[in-house]
């Protein structure tokens, strides 16, 4: 009996451990859910607010034609590149540097052993589509309807439907906002400052970079991504918070040189041959239902951005775009083929012909890596929003760095109707943004055990 007793008093002794284990198991386990679910808690909104529109009014608009022969292609540029820099000094980053090309780079160290190294890009230029020149920001506590700018200018409610009881930033309708990408410079500016200020969050070593001339496709061209010492990247440069570009187009920006024969017109008969004519030929065999306006979703498309000359010369810059690499190959032929007919049949002008491939879709190249996808997406969910996977219309950095090997998917920065003077983006939108850039770097923390042996073994590390 006495035996049965003790047996007894054991295993209620040995419930009672369990039990004491399991409980503080669950409340650890709810400590580190608040800390994650409270992370937004962290971050000061009014300081990422007043950093973008700090940011904002500083013209750093790029020159695509300038950008071809030099980057930076604007001098201006180096002004916002400079202040950054100053701001990361003083949060205590190391090897805190301007280059002459005006890229920004500088260091947060791991608080933890053995942990990944995780680059944060944005770019300090802004498009050259609209006018850029002194940007004056304004805040909008958004009720409904529409919001109407200087010239005419209307943010259509349809654009705000999600941002009521929001402070909306808008521009006075003169120039763009330049929410693409000071919006993704401040979220990751705010991000640091929450990382300097909460040492005991856990995180990976940060390489922190901005780069210009990003809206000329040319700003990476003078970056040595092969020697840039990180495990994979992100830029933050997208829309809406819980979108993850995953996918890009396939992009060639076509440039196009006809030249034909000037005579007098009182004697030009079986004699003259007008470039422009030969234009309007050219473009009038495109196909209509494949333009920008014509397509969506996954469709590609032919762009004519620019025709200039005379009879004698003219140029024509072109956007050749498309998720499928042969079909995009395919588009690119077809101008070829149409433009040697022409030439052909109108003997005695020239027509030089330049494909110009700018990037390529960077979808399959995180199959070597597939973590810097699903860690992201983890670290969206820990911001209360579910990801979703985007096939953007167009291209990043990102694009560029995950060619060259360093896989960077791009993050939401928030912004709406980039490039035009309609751009806005909402403070809450920016600090949802900043949010999953703390939580997915919190991610790859936390993951660090078991990601650094592949990393160590498949990687880009010398």
């Amino acid at each position: 009996m006495l035996k049965i007793v003790a047996q007894f008093e054991k295993e209620v002794l040995m419930k009672k451990i369990i039990n004491l284990i399991l409980a503080l198991f669950l409340v650890c386990s709810q400590a580190a859910n608040a800390e994650v679910k409270n992370m937004n808690n962290l971050i000061n909104q009014d300081r990422l607010v007043n950093s973008f529109i700090r940011y904002a009014k500083i013209d750093t608009g790029s020159d695509p034609a300038m950008a071809e022969k030099k980057i930076p292609s604007t001098e201006k540029q180096f002004d916002l590149a400079n202040l950054l820099a100053d701001e990361l000094k003083k949060l205590g980053l190391e090897d805190v540097n301007v280059n002459e090309h005006c890229v920004v780079t500088a260091k947060l160290p791991a608080n933890i052993e053995n942990a990944p190294i995780v680059a944060l890009f944005a770019h300090v230029d802004t498009a050259h589509d609209v006018p850029t020149g002194v940007v004056k920001p304004q805040i909008v506590d958004y009720k409904g309807g529409d919001i109407t700018l200087l010239n005419g200018k209307i943010i259509h409610a349809e654009d705000l439907k999600d941002e009521i009881g929001h402070k909306v930033i808008t521009t006075d309708g003169t120039t763009l906002l330049g929410a693409d990408d000071k919006s993704g410079i401040a979220e990751i500016m705010e991000a640091i400052n929450v990382l300097v200020e909460n040492p005991s969050i856990k995180r990976p070593e940060i390489k922190v970079v901005f780069t210009p001339d990003e809206e000329t496709g040319l700003g990476l061209s003078i970056f040595d991504t092969k020697n840039f010492e990180a495990d994979l990247a992100y830029t933050v440069d997208g829309g809406a918070p819980y979108e993850l570009d995953t996918e890009t187009f396939n992009a060639f920006n076509p440039e196009i040189t006809i030249t034909g024969k000037v005579v007098h017109c009182g004697y030009a008969y079986g004699k003259m041959i007008n470039s422009l004519e030969l234009a309007n030929e050219f473009v009038s065999k495109l196909p209509k239902n494949e333009t920008p306006s014509t397509t969506r979703g996954r469709e590609g498309y032919y762009f004519v951005d620019e025709i200039s000359g005379t009879a004698e010369k003219t140029t024509i810059k072109m956007l050749v775009r498309d998720f499928d690499l042969k079909k995009a190959q395919e588009r690119v032929d077809f101008l070829e083929k149409t433009l040697k007919k022409i030439e052909k049949e109108n003997k005695g002008c020239e027509i030089v012909f330049n494909p110009k491939p700018v990037y390529q879709n960077m979808k399959e190249y995180f199959n070597q890596m597939p973590e810097v996808i699903t860690y992201a997406e983890e670290g969206i969910r820990r911001s209360g929003l579910t990801p979703v996977r985007n096939s953007v219309r167009g291209g990043t950095d990102g694009s560029h760095l995950t060619l060259e090997g360093l896989l960077t998917p791009n993050l939401g920065a928030g912004g709406i109707n980039f490039h035009s003077q309609t751009e806005f983006v909402s403070a809450e939108t920016m600090a949802k943004c900043c949010e999953n850039v703390l939580n997915i770097l919190q991610v790859w923390a936390e993951k660090s055990p078991e990601i650094m042996p592949k990393i160590l073994k498949n990687g880009r590390r010398k």
